[in-house]
């Protein structure tokens, strides 16, 4: 064979490798890692990953702000083919009780049309109306205030018979069976960005009245409870006494696992604001203490919480000891990737010199792989944009609310699949491996 047919057919062989690869689709796509945190902040030549953005902006007459607005919650159906959202008409302003928001659905798979379901008054710039699918069911959840305007409501749509019902408690966490939603009292709340306006605080002044506290509802009938009060709690809390400035309340809640215990945040808006995590029974009646200065976190299971603020996993035995999954000098929004065995830990970041982080942490191998660097063009503040990063039900695709265009909140896609099907590798001499 010549040297001139030996060209002729390595060319031929790079182009069929070629056309195998971009054939292939994203599987075959390249993506980056790194060892160290402080790599992910300084890498200037990571290949992120694909975005598109589902949401429309409208126009410059007629700006539409979307987003899901929080994480933690299913945003996307069990077919992963509809993402929930939420559509407002305005930005940088304190939400004032007439200001409606849209909420509804888009289909990824028919060029991101959206559908609008419902509206609602009861909602906020951080945590959006806890809009989300009631586990194992057919059935969206939200809140919204009742129709007489005298009390907060959650409002349950059914997405293949289109019944509406609604329930007589707004709802912050339901329990991963989709029996039992915990709540608490969204108008004594005092954190900024947090709270539902439109209702008073029935027991302002009150450091800690007996009538409020966390409810347990029924998700089926409505019927509901007041399982843990804010003074028995306080009694627990303060065994010498309470004596801050400021009302106590409970400002989060969420179910573990199994649905047999759940944390819970108690806080005051004194100078500097405190809080305090819980772990208290699914029944309200047995309470210890989780952890100081909780913040943004996921259950790894029945026993152990992973919190996002520097990548600490806490026992729930009331020891409040940290134990640092890997060194991360930030807080994250984390997330668990669903069936990957808790391999893998979705996070984003606040903004780090300008720009909000997307990225994953493979646990076996201790690497980050980066997924987007986002400029953050979002006011400072209680009306900030976070990024709150969502996976789907099944790990590969991801959802989150950015800035990072200048059109205002937008709702983003990335599909992950490429980047699980080709896991990095694990270190023969890594714990992981080890096991």
């Amino acid at each position: 064979m010549t040297m001139k047919e030996v060209r002729i057919l390595l060319r031929a062989s790079i182009l069929v490798t070629t056309l195998l690869i971009l054939g292939s689709g994203a599987s075959t796509r390249e993506y980056t890692t790194y060892k160290t945190w402080d790599e992910v902040l300084a890498g200037t030549d990571a290949k992120y990953a694909p975005l598109v953005r589902v949401s429309d902006p409208g126009t410059d007459a007629s700006q539409v702000y979307t987003g899901f607005w929080f994480f933690g919650v299913d945003q996307f159906d069990s077919t992963e083919r509809y993402a929930l959202g939420m559509k407002v008409y305005f930005q940088n302003r304190d939400v004032q009780p007439t200001d409606r928001a849209d909420i509804g659905y888009f289909d990824l798979k028919n060029h991101n049309h959206w559908t609008k379901i419902g509206e609602t008054t009861a909602w906020n710039w951080q945590q959006g109306a806890r809009l989300q699918w009631r586990p194992r069911s057919d059935e969206i959840l939200w809140n919204d205030r009742s129709d007489d305007g005298k009390s907060f409501v959650c409002r349950v749509y059914n997405f293949k018979s289109k019944a509406r019902r609604t329930l007589p408690r707004p709802i912050y966490d339901v329990s991963s069976d989709g029996k039992f939603a915990l709540t608490h009292d969204f108008a004594r709340m005092k954190h900024g960005g947090t709270s539902y306006v439109g209702i008073p605080d029935l027991y302002a002044g009150q450091r800690a009245p007996a009538a409020t506290g966390i409810w347990k509802m029924d998700m089926k009938t409505g019927a509901n409870q007041l399982i843990v009060d804010l003074e028995r709690m306080a009694k627990i809390a303060f065994p010498q006494g309470y004596s801050g400035e400021t009302d106590l309340y409970f400002f989060r809640e969420g179910w573990n696992l199994s649905g047999s215990r759940f944390i819970a945040f108690l806080k005051n808006s004194s100078k500097p604001t405190y809080t305090t995590g819980w772990s208290i029974s699914a029944d309200g009646k047995d309470i210890r203490f989780f952890y100081d200065e909780p913040s943004h976190h996921v259950w790894l299971d029945d026993q152990v919480l992973f919190e996002g603020n520097k990548f600490r996993l806490y026992q729930d035995d009331g020891s409040g000891r940290a134990e640092y999954l890997a060194q991360v000098d930030t807080n994250c929004d984390p997330t668990f990737l669903p069936g990957q065995k808790n391999n893998w830990i979705l996070a984003d970041t606040y903004p780090i010199k300008g720009y909000q982080y997307l990225f994953l942490y493979h646990r076996p191998s201790g690497l980050f792989v980066p997924l987007a660097k986002l400029l953050n063009t979002a006011q400072p503040g209680i009306h900030r944009i976070d990024l709150h990063a969502r996976a789907s039900r099944n790990g590969r695709m991801i959802s989150f609310d950015s800035s990072h265009e200048g059109k205002g909140r937008q709702m983003y896609t990335v599909d992950i699949g490429y980047i699980l099907d080709r896991p990095p590798a694990v270190p023969a001499t890594s714990p992981a491996a080890v096991r």
